[in-house]
């Protein structure tokens, strides 16, 4: 058995010493290791499962990096929510045995394509499981326009477009006013940030089918910038348009737990609100 660890070593010395930790259990037990510290991505095509050490912000790394080679991914949390992980790291004694059995469900997150074209040809594809944001670089005002399986909405003005999936309901799209879903479901989120009327659709909180196809044209006299997960920002350029749609493949996250959805969030929510 081969097991990829991802983690952010670089950023902290007590994350290097756990992932040596672990790395060791492993190894006790008979399993090849690899570590991607976000160095460089790990193209082995023989691995067998991913451990992710770190907090939220390594889990959507990994997701972007690994999510489409659909192999069981478990969380084990080192920051201060976790809300994408399914054990602490003081638990890992307790689960690592259960882990390597294979004995746990898979929940399936929804991932998002985005394909990013030159006039009509695609010159880059970038997968997320949280949001894409569509904003312009500099604090002004911008129009989007923007079509839903080729038919045309209205042009959105505001200070910049949230497109989610369900996961990703719970981050920056419900700090702007979107709605919490439940992450079984397969939808598409579109949720404005500061928007100039709301009286149209996409100028309020909006939950469309996974199935649809969001086409996204930025305008020619602005500079814009599209950013995926939070992580990664790209120039989105006038003579661009760029393609949203449900990814073919979902991140496999290993449940060796049952936690309750609605107990996750609960908990998530309490700790944001410091109680």
């Amino acid at each position: 058995m081969k097991t990829l660890l991802v983690n952010n070593q670089k950023y902290s010395h007590r994350t290097q010493y756990i992932t040596e930790e672990v790395s060791e259990k492993l190894r006790a037990r008979g399993v090849e290791v690899l570590v991607d510290d976000g160095s460089g991505t790990i193209t082995a095509d023989d691995i067998d499962n991913i451990v992710v050490l770190g907090g939220d912000g390594t889990m959507l790394r990994a997701a972007r990096t690994y999510g489409q080679r659909e192999l069981p991914i478990l969380g084990v949390n080192m920051g201060t929510v976790g809300f994408l992980s399914n054990i602490e790291v003081n638990e890992v004694d307790e689960y690592l045995d259960q882990f390597l059995r294979g004995d746990y469900t898979l929940d399936t997150m929804m991932m998002l394509q985005v394909d990013l074209y030159e006039k009509d040809e695609i010159i880059n594809t970038y997968y997320c499981l949280n949001e894409v944001v569509i904003k312009s670089r500099a604090p002004h005002m911008i129009t989007l326009n923007y079509r839903i399986n080729g038919q045309p909405c209205l042009p959105y003005k505001g200070d910049g477009l949230i497109f989610a999936t369900p996961a990703g309901s719970t981050a920056y799209s419900l700090s702007a006013g979107g709605p919490i879903v439940d992450p079984d479901l397969e939808a598409l989120l579109i949720t404005p940030v500061a928007p100039y009327t709301f009286f149209a659709f996409g100028q309020k909180p909006a939950v469309i089918s996974a199935h649809r196809v969001i086409r996204i044209n930025p305008p020619a006299d602005k500079e814009i910038v599209m950013n995926i997960d939070g992580h990664v920002t790209l120039e989105f350029k006038p003579h661009n348009f760029i393609e949203i749609r449900k990814a073919t493949r979902g991140l496999q996250l290993v449940n060796l737990k049952e936690v309750p959805f609605l107990a996750t969030i609960n908990k998530r929510l309490k700790r944001n609100a410091g109680k």
